[in-house]
């Protein structure tokens, strides 16, 4: 099984902390070069060093994935310094905790100017800048259980959950569109994951508990488990995978009492 990605140039997005440093940490160890994507400045370049101290190698570069003005050059600029990219993994997200009636217009405006208008023309760009002229390369999005089935008080977020249903569509659309030029399109959909953002919107025992106890497997993933999915479905190991949405979940969209 071919998991390795040597020299090849893979950005990943949202990759200064949580799944999305595990995933670029996975990416380095494993040959590849890694271009990490972030608007946290200080702590994507401390990550991008932490992975250089382990011999991999790591390039920061900041962007905020709201403004669509800034992917283009930003594309343009990983090309020019670290090469033609074969493989995207968009991982930057922000999923605030509300109640469907209490949302706003522009918390609703800015979660979704990330979570899928950001990840779509990243892709754009990446695929036409690099993908399409190259003929091949892959992407993976991070979807989301919530955006496949519906989330229980406290833990709702209808802005979040219907921002990753895009996620799913873009990632079929994507998978059809590009398939022609040699591109696979997949994404992962992790259930609960002991991130910075989660760790925030589960602050109580009582929240903790909620989450777990729907999940067969009765915990949440640890980053380097959603990560390790991504990777593969990324990996030339996945060669005929493409429009699949993988849930990496404990079960709990099968788990129907």
């Amino acid at each position: 099984m071919d998991l390795r990605f040597d020299n090849k140039v893979v950005i990943v997005t949202g990759s200064a902390r949580g799944i999305g440093f595990a995933t670029a940490e996975i990416l380095a160890a494993s040959g590849a070069k890694v271009a990490m994507v972030d608007i946290l400045k200080d702590r994507l370049e401390e990550s991008a060093q932490k992975l250089r101290d382990k011999g991999g190698i790591a390039q920061a570069f900041e962007m905020d994935l709201s403004k669509v003005s800034t992917i283009g050059p930003t594309v343009t600029k990983i090309r020019e310094e670290m090469g033609e990219i074969e493989g995207l993994i968009n991982v930057a997200a922000i999923g605030p905790q509300r109640n469907a009636e209490d949302i706003t217009e522009e918390e609703w405006d800015l979660v979704y100017s990330i979570n899928s208008r950001g990840l779509f023309f990243m892709m754009k760009e990446v695929t036409s800048q690099s993908m399409i002229p190259q003929k091949k390369g892959a992407i993976v999005n991070f979807a989301s259980t919530a955006g496949i089935a519906g989330m229980r008080r406290p833990l709702n977020s209808a802005h979040y959950s219907s921002s990753k249903g895009a996620v799913v569509m873009l990632t079929k659309q994507g998978a059809i569109e590009w398939a022609e030029f040699g591109i696979r399109v997949n994404a992962v959909a992790p259930h609960g994951c002991l991130t910075d953002m989660v760790k925030d919107m589960l602050n109580t025992p009582e929240k903790m508990a909620m989450a777990t106890s729907q999940i067969p497997m009765r915990r949440l993933n640890q980053p380097h488990e959603v990560a390790s999915a991504a990777v593969f479905l990324l990996s030339d190991a996945a060669s005929m995978i493409t429009a699949h949405v993988l849930p990496v979940d404990g079960g709990i969209l099968s788990a129907v009492i």
